[in-house]
């Protein structure tokens, strides 16, 4: 008789002191980066390489995550994976005798790098990740206008005033075209400038929410999934980054709702597809979406990011509306994508005596 074993990647059941350990060295790896920022002056802030400095902050949630993965891997089974002993595959054929065998998560497994298959389901959710923030980043503005937060024009003078310089003309007549070209360039800056989002989903969302999940559910791990990377953005909170010099706790609080509520959206994407990619693709559109504020507000005017667009509380709105409906009327939304077996093989056994 012919038995199919297959091997199976899954979460492991991670102790709070390895997941503590991992908070402590991201946020303590992120102070020491951000502390000269911090305790330059805004003038000496305006020559530094602001650029180096964030992107070497945005890296310290995969240097965690891969410090606590080698952690637990010196972790006894028993303890890592003792919630699961075996598993039978859902699409098991009917009156085939399987065997489930579970395989200890690779690096890239347990930072949500990897797994990249099946391909169309990692393109599709990456392509709604895409599309997803794009529609929250521009619904924010209208949205931040009625609210009367947000100088919101529809004609979008300081983009047509702007168009009009390149083309050396009146570029009325050339808005619709203009403004086709100008997505383009946000899709693709948003594609080409993945890999600097990756590391934050690597330790967040890659590494933390699904341990998160799988000790306390989804909404815990969203809850606390937000608080904790809020709170890592501190640093950079203190040293003016984001909300225009606001004092830094009502720059911490802003901070910690919009972890939970955008991230909260970016874990339902890299739990659905399986790998962080999703997430880090939402995340990069986030970024190169931000240039939306500026066609849209009135000439001279003065945005308040504490209040409009996607940084703000207004902008929170839709994506919130979103999370709740996942959060309570989607109970599976947060659980782990579909796996399929890392490897089958075949083996011989004997045949029952009768």
């Amino acid at each position: 008789m012919t038995e199919q074993i297959n091997t199976f990647k899954t979460t492991p059941r991670t102790p709070v002191m390895i997941l503590s350990t991992f908070v402590l060295v991201t946020f303590a790896l992120g102070w020491l980066i951000a502390l000269p920022l911090v305790l330059m002056s805004p003038e000496e802030r305006s020559t530094a390489s602001l650029d180096l400095y964030y992107n070497l902050f945005m890296l310290t949630p995969a240097i965690g995550a891969g410090i606590a993965y080698v952690l637990e891997r010196r972790q006894p089974p028993a303890v890592l994976y003792g919630h699961r002993i075996s598993e039978q595959p859902s699409d098991a054929p009917s009156g085939a005798e399987q065997a489930s065998v579970l395989k200890p998560q690779s690096l890239t497994d347990a930072l949500g790098i990897t797994p990249l298959r099946p391909v169309g389901r990692l393109l599709a959710w990456s392509i709604l990740g895409l599309l997803l923030f794009l529609g929250f980043s521009l619904a924010a503005l209208p949205l931040g206008g009625a609210l009367g937060v947000y100088p919101f024009d529809p004609s979008m003078p300081i983009f047509v005033q702007d168009l009009s310089s390149r083309l050396g003309r009146d570029a009325t007549e050339f808005i619709a075209t203009g403004v086709l070209v100008e997505i383009g360039v946000i899709f693709t800056a948003a594609v080409f400038t993945v890999f600097l989002h990756a590391g934050i989903e690597m330790g967040w969302r890659g590494y933390l929410f699904p341990r998160l999940q799988l000790r306390w559910g989804a909404r815990v791990a969203v809850v606390l999934t937000g608080v904790i990377s809020g709170l890592w953005y501190a640093p950079l909170l203190a040293a003016g980054y984001f909300y225009n010099q606001a004092p830094v706790f009502q720059s911490l609080a802003l901070m910690l709702g919009y972890c939970i509520i955008i991230g909260g959206v970016l874990a339902w994407l890299r739990m659905q597809s399986g790998s962080i990619w999703p997430s880090a693709f939402a995340q990069s559109m986030i970024t190169s979406a931000a240039i939306l504020h500026y066609w849209f507000a009135s000439a001279g005017e003065i945005v308040d990011f504490r209040q409009a667009t996607l940084q703000g509380y207004s902008g929170w709105i839709l994506p919130g509306l979103l999370l709740v409906g996942l959060l309570i009327f989607a109970r599976r939304a947060f659980s782990p994508a579909p796996a399929s077996p890392s490897r089958r093989r075949r083996v011989k056994t004997k045949a029952p005596q009768n």
